[in-house]
Formats: structure tokens, sequence, C-alpha cells
């Protein structure tokens, strides 16, 4: 799908079109690209609000605009999960979710019912009940891992995400770099953050170039307008056909590469990551 401000003007490297050739490595997205959130995080909210006993608990109805107006309004005051504060992932969450049960109407829970609430909630997300692999992820983790291509993460999530996610759900040992918007203080589509993946990807492969790398990822603006921008390949994995997967940061903008159209983004979308490798071996044949 090309999303609002998809297609523009171009500017920068005119990158070539995909060639499989020059990868070494290949950075991934995390949520809604090798994982997805196991049930409806709103729906995961309104049961732990029963399970916590909170007074005239909020719905899951209730609950959907007011976390997405919650999570838009700390993500837009302390950006990157609270970088530049020095707040931990746990201290941005509290914020965030407190004023999403403000914008409920639900001003008057105590310090206790909130805390009580919040911890089985990140419990939950602290846990393997919050989470489902997708079901191409690991197949093509092991085929990437295989045709001896560096793998890393390059990701807008909290650093929670790098330190338990991952290695609960036993992706860690398939990645060499782990780079996420908490850590680095810029988030997908800024180039900083494609900078740091760029600095981690060196560790592992010297003297590799930005071209060599390849970026997957399930946002159009964010991954891959973002990436190409910066002078990765890139292509869009297209979840849209999968109900779990959801598209948090509606609001991202896409930045302008050389060669930007609309032929050029549907040649550079793929519905599954073993289309991604089906690629990569069609070009090895070819």
């Amino acid at each position: 799908p090309i999303s609002r401000g998809a297609v523009g003007g171009s500017r920068g490297m005119k990158m070539a079109a995909f060639d499989p050739s020059s990868v070494k490595a290949i950075s991934l997205d995390v949520t809604g690209t090798i994982l997805v959130h196991r049930d409806p995080i709103m729906q995961t909210y309104a049961e732990a609000a029963v399970w916590a006993k909170l007074p005239n608990p909020p719905t899951e109805a209730e609950l959907k605009p007011a976390f997405k107006a919650a999570y838009f309004e700390h993500l837009t005051k302390s950006p990157c999960f609270g970088h530049d504060e020095g707040l931990s992932s746990r201290q941005w969450w509290v914020r965030t979710v407190r004023t999403a049960l403000e914008n409920t109407g639900r001003k008057d829970y105590t310090d206790r019912e909130f805390e009580r609430f919040f911890r089985r909630v990140y419990q939950h997300y602290g846990s393997l009940e919050g989470y489902q692999k997708l079901d191409d992820a690991v197949p093509f983790l092991e085929w990437a891992t295989g045709k001896g291509l560096a793998l890393g993460v390059t990701t807008n999530t909290p650093v929670r995400t790098m330190e338990t996610v991952l290695p609960m759900n036993g992706f860690h040992n398939y990645f060499k770099w782990f780079t996420c918007s908490q850590d680095v203080g810029a988030e997908k589509p800024q180039p900083e953050i494609f900078q740091r993946a760029w600095e981690e990807a060196q560790f592992w492969v010297p003297g590799i170039e930005k071209h060599e790398i390849l970026h997957v990822g399930d946002s159009l603006e964010a991954d891959l307008c973002g990436a190409r921008a910066f002078g990765f390949q890139s292509m869009l994995l297209d979840r849209s056909d999968n109900p779990r997967v959801t598209v948090y940061q509606d609001w991202l903008e896409a930045p302008d590469y050389e060669g930007k159209s609309e032929q050029d983004i549907l040649d550079s979308t793929v519905k599954s990551l073993a289309e991604v490798s089906t690629k990569f071996e069609a070009a090895t044949v070819a």
C-alpha cells in the first residue's frame, strides 16, 4: 500500500534496483516483521484493569483512542522512549499508560491502584504470553544465517525489546547488532539510527558499505523510505493481510530518495520474508 507522504520529489544518491549480489548484511525491524503481540493490546489492558479490580475499569473500546493519543503525546514530548531525559523503559511507559487512563476520564486512581494495574500489563509484555513469532521469521533467519549474511536489528522500540523480548523469544542468537531508538536517541526514518546500524554492521563486516546492507520492515515511511534515503537497500514487508500487525506510528512522514515513485515502491514490496529469500535465490540462478 502507498500511504500519505509516500511519493514526492527525490534527493540524494540514486539507488539501483535491488542487487542481492552486493548484500553482505540484513537489517530487520522487529514488531510486525518477526513477531507480533499475541493479543490486541487494548484487550490486554482492559483485562488487566479488571484483574487489578480498578473501580469502573476502562473498556477496550474506551482505551483504543485514549492509548493512541497518549502514545503520540509522550513520543512527541519525550521522544525515543525518554532517551534525552534518561528515562528507563518502565518510567516512560508509566507516564504513557497513566495518561491513557486519564484520557478515558479516569483521573482519580490512587498510586497503589495504578501500580497494581500497570505491573500486570508490564509483566504481560515481559513474558512469552505477550508475543507470537511470525511464521516466516525463523525460517528466514535460518536461511540468512546459512548464507553467511550478518543480521542485525534496527527498530523504533525501547531497550527492553532488545534485552528481554528478543532473547526470551529465542531471536537474539541470530543477530549481530541491536539498534533501537531509545539507545540512539533517534528513530526511523531519521538517518541517525541507520547511521548507528551501519556502524554496528561495520564491526561485524569490516569495510561494509551502505548499499551492501538490506533493511526489511513493515513500515513504508520508517523502513522502506527511511533506509533507502540513508543509502541502504530496502524492502517493504506488507503485512496488511495479518490483522495482528498494527501500524503504531501512523504520523511518520516518508523521506524522499532518488528514484522514488509508486512503481519503485511496489517493486520493493514483498508479502513475506520468504519472498525476500526467494528474490535472492532467483538472482543467484539468473
